[in-house]
């Protein structure tokens, strides 16, 4: 019985050592598996934190060394230097901003009359009871140029003849100004039976300067005035834009033509 029970307990041993063994295994895996984990963690990190670092000084040295924009790319290049920079100018630019600012420039002003003779029948249309007035209409016809149709597709630079050429709309006429002391009303005539003055209502006044209006753009389309004011208006947009193309380049002129 002893014998049997020293074989057991020896057994029984051999049992827990082996156990303990493996235990130790185990632990010494899940510690290599921790520490294996905390440096891949780390690497990781500083992976992250050296590529963000990089890429923020590629984007600084693309800032100072670049190159989208190269002299080329300008109307007149007043000097280049290569690597070392350069000094252009753009027409367009000088242009467009101005004419953002004028938009409707006034070209030129034309002086119109007209005279109205307004009737007042009397009884059964006798001329003894008709009145009659003469209200003269004095106006001016105003014609501009709006600059804010002027579009990049309009400028255009011709570097071997050193002009820039600019496309306007023409000329437009305004409506026709009648100011209130302008209007003369002449003295009230008629038959020998017709006495008072003339009287019109706010609505008939209305009408006959209507009228009138419609007289002086007939007369001035007669007279061809849009013909004179598009001369000017070359000549108005000439003189503005001129010395703006000579601050941009000294040698270049200014050539005006309509679209």
């Amino acid at each position: 019985m002893d014998e049997n029970n020293r074989l057991n307990d020896e057994q029984f041993l051999k049992k827990v050592e082996e156990a303990a063994r493996k235990g130790a295994g185990k632990g010494k895996l899940n510690s290599f598996l921790i520490q294996a984990l905390l440096i891949l963690l780390i690497v990781g990190g500083a992976v992250y934190f050296i590529n963000t670092k990089v890429n923020t000084f590629n984007e600084k040295l693309e800032s100072v060394f670049h190159f989208e924009d190269p002299a080329e790319n300008h109307d007149l290049v007043l000097e280049n230097n290569g690597i070392f920079g350069y000094t252009a100018a753009n027409f367009e630019d000088a242009i467009l901003g101005d004419s953002q600012k004028q938009k409707k420039l006034q070209v030129m002003t034309q002086e119109v009359s007209d005279v109205s003779t307004v009737t007042e029948a009397g009884l059964l249309n006798w001329s003894v009871f008709t009145k009659n007035q003469l209200i003269t209409y004095n106006g001016t016809a105003v014609y501009t140029v709006d600059l804010s149709e002027i579009g990049r597709s309009d400028i255009s630079f011709n570097e071997e003849e050193k002009t820039v050429t600019l496309k306007i709309p023409h000329a437009v006429q305004e409506e026709i100004n009648i100011p209130e002391d302008k209007i003369q009303f002449g003295d009230t005539t008629g038959g020998l039976l017709a006495f008072g003055d003339l009287h019109m209502t706010p609505e008939q006044i209305a009408d006959v300067q209507a009228g009138a209006r419609k007289k002086m753009e007939q007369k001035l389309e007669e007279d061809h005035v849009i013909d004179q004011a598009d001369r000017f208006a070359k000549l108005v947009v000439w003189e503005l834009y001129s010395p703006i193309i000579k601050g941009v380049g000294k040698d270049v002129s200014l050539v005006v033509e309509f679209k």
